[in-house]
């Protein structure tokens, strides 16, 4: 017989706590659902290997790399059109040089390109010398309520023009993360 008493009260207080709450806002809440999603298919892991002194002297290019899959998507929560204007994937290196694992000098950052394909309808890519802070490599416009999906395709490359050649840089294992984020356009 306690226990029904004492399940009844907390029941009310449940409920007058959920009334309480929802009734100011009833009619008020407008809400942007925007889902974006980024994922590494291939080459999640870049490497130069640096075997001649033609390599060290004209660069190293690793074609189509790595393969990003995005999807985006904004919607308004009755289902139409979100308020973003468009998305876009950004991209930097996550210290600002490229450094060496034993004792040899860094590399700077201005020694890699970033070279981004794709064939997402409405979009816009640009290339990159990379560096510490985020660049724009691939923008598409507002989609409506319709969601985007596709591959990004990055071609990168090392110590190619206008880049300085690596040549006479010490021979060492150099590593530096990349970090790809993918943001909504604002009006």
């Amino acid at each position: 017989m306690a226990c029904s008493r004492l399940c009844s009260k907390v029941f009310i207080l449940y409920f007058l706590t959920l009334l309480v709450f929802t009734l100011p806002f009833k009619g008020k809440v407008i809400a942007q659902n925007i889902t974006k999603r980024i994922w590494v298919t291939s080459g999640g892991s870049v490497a130069f290997s640096f075997k001649s002194l033609t390599e060290y002297s004209s660069g190293k290019v690793l074609n189509n790399w790595t393969r990003l899959n995005i999807h985006y998507r904004d919607t308004s929560n009755a289902g139409g059109d979100g308020t973003s204007i468009g998305w876009r994937l950004l991209v930097r290196a996550g210290s600002a040089t490229i450094q060496s694992d034993g004792a040899a000098p860094d590399i700077p950052l201005t020694a890699i390109q970033v070279k981004p394909n794709t064939t997402i309808p409405g979009t816009t890519t640009t290339d990159i010398t990379l560096s510490s802070a985020n660049q724009i490599i691939v923008e598409g416009g507002d989609p409506g309520a319709l969601p985007v999906t596709g591959e990004i395709v990055i071609t990168y490359e090392c110590g190619t023009p206008p880049a300085t050649p690596l040549l006479g840089r010490q021979p060492d294992y150099y590593f530096v993360d990349l970090v790809f984020t993918l943001v909504e356009i604002n009006p």
